[in-house]
């Protein structure tokens, strides 16, 4: 049933100097709340905070296959707050309610109206500025198109619900910690890494350095002389005041996804596969 909006909104909708912010709710394992406005908001007075952030939001629409009040939301991610999310989350399935508040209007907590209320998906995207995550209140029971991208890599996040189903993909447990004994700009060397070489490719390090976080891809391991070389260099040379966290990686490629290969899951994980393999470059005409 529809909500019933109050005297007291309906009355900030209708005034000519009104100003709305816009609340997003995440009901992820414990509860999520931002507010697309410069500074925090408590709503309603004395209740909850919102944290401020930069948020944009797509036009509500309607997809081929029938899907409805479809909307695609990009959270800021310039702290990697939201890419840590997508690494420790499932979005998959987890309501996402958009509410309008006035700032003028804030006594009661009935005082919003709402925009939308339905559930995430897989982010879609994830990047040094924006986490986009697609959002749908419902779907048809009759779709007219296929929901799954046909591609020969496979779409899984390393480590996600889809890919670590039958526990091959664990990064709870495929990953090492530590302090680094020495490096360079873009590269991390630590005689407690053990592993074989390449053990590490394709995998996510974290590197803090006086408390503040850096996080980079790894480019390539060398057993020999224990050295990780990350993908983006640091804007500072890597030495033993640096602590680490590094997990395992996958290139997504079937080959990997069977165990043949030093990095990607723990064992032949290709009953999870998510790629198509038989999909192949255009055949030569000659």
């Amino acid at each position: 049933m529809p909500k019933a909006i109050p005297a007291a909104i309906i009355t900030q909708m209708d005034a000519i100097q009104k100003r709305p912010v816009l609340l997003f709710e995440l009901g992820l394992s414990s509860a999520v709340r931002f507010a697309a406005y410069k500074i925090n908001v408590v709503f309603p007075t004395g209740g909850s905070t919102y944290t401020a952030k930069a948020i944009q939001i797509g036009n509500v629409s309607q997809s081929l296959e029938g899907q409805i009040q479809r909307v695609s939301v990009q959270f800021d991610n310039v702290a990697k707050d939201m890419a840590a999310y997508a690494h420790n989350e499932d979005f998959r399935g987890k309501s996402l309610i958009i509410k309008r508040i006035y700032l003028d209007a804030m006594g009661l907590a009935t005082y919003y109206n709402e925009v939308f209320n339905g559930h995430m998906e897989r982010p879609s995207a994830i990047s040094r500025f924006w986490l986009t995550v697609p959002c749908t209140i419902g779907k048809p029971l009759n779709r007219k198109a296929l929901p799954f991208k046909y591609q020969k890599m496979c779409p899984w996040i390393f480590g996600g619900s889809d890919c670590n189903t039958d526990g091959y993909a664990d990064l709870t447990t495929l990953k090492a910690a530590g302090t680094a004994d020495s490096g360079t700009t873009t590269t991390l060397v630590d005689n407690a890494l053990t592993q074989a070489d390449d053990y590490w490719n394709y995998g996510e390090i974290e590197i803090t350095k006086a408390g503040v976080t850096y996080y980079r891809k790894v480019k390539d391991f060398v057993a020999a002389t224990d050295t990780i070389t990350l993908d983006v260099e640091m804007p500072f040379a890597i030495d033993n005041t640096c602590t680490y966290v590094v997990y395992r990686g996958c290139d997504q490629t079937w080959d990997t996804c069977t165990g043949v290969n030093a990095w990607g899951p723990s064992a032949d994980n290709k009953a999870n596969y998510g790629g198509c393999i038989h999909i192949s470059k255009k055949a030569d005409s000659r």
